[in-house]
């Protein structure tokens, strides 16, 4: 539904190359929000271990339009992404309407907060793709799997003294290699 859609090619691409497109296909509803070529650029500094993550969670888990979001019983919901199926918690993306009809998307922890901008694509009921002003980048995604300091190498470290208080001399011995 993108493919001829030349403001989105980036978005595209990083959809395909991180295989979240294959995702999206197999879904049964879903809303993708896009980020056009103008507000691309934050997501290709994310590094590529983390940018599957990022894009998953701009894949909404159920369908969605402006008129559907417009006639919410509230002005605010927590709506699932699809990084809901493995992260509960970074999984919800909160949706807001101001009085004016504006809506807004903002990641949960994020500093700024995406406009919802148009309606790009729709298959109603099944799938829609809306732009949105700014991509969805939540800090604790970029922040996960960095390893914890735990001293130096884990290794603990000992003194000649408390080396002889033992009784044993250390050998020093290469460590063991560790998967990240």
């Amino acid at each position: 539904m993108l493919a001829g859609k030349p403001q989105y090619s980036t978005f595209l691409r990083l959809l395909r190359e991180t295989k979240v497109a294959e995702d999206v296909s197999r879904m049964k509803t879903a809303s993708v929000l896009v980020v056009p070529e103008r507000a691309v650029k934050p997501l290709l500094s994310i590094p590529a271990d983390k940018l599957r993550t990022v894009l998953l969670h701009h894949v909404l888990t159920k369908y969605f339009d402006p008129i559907q979001l417009a006639e919410m019983k509230t002005n605010v919901a927590k709506l699932q992404s699809l990084l809901s199926v493995t992260d509960k918690n970074l999984g919800t993306i909160n949706y807001s309407m101001e009085k004016d009809g504006q809506m807004y998307l903002r990641s949960p922890g994020a500093d700024s907060e995406a406009k919802l901008i148009k309606v790009v694509a729709a298959r109603p009921f099944s799938i829609s793709i809306m732009e949105i002003s700014a991509p969805l980048v939540c800090k604790e995604i970029l922040a996960q799997g960095r390893p914890k300091a735990k001293g130096r190498g884990g290794v603990k470290m000992m003194s000649a003294d408390s080396e002889a208080a033992a009784g044993s001399s250390v050998q020093a011995s290469a460590p063991a290699a560790t998967a990240p």
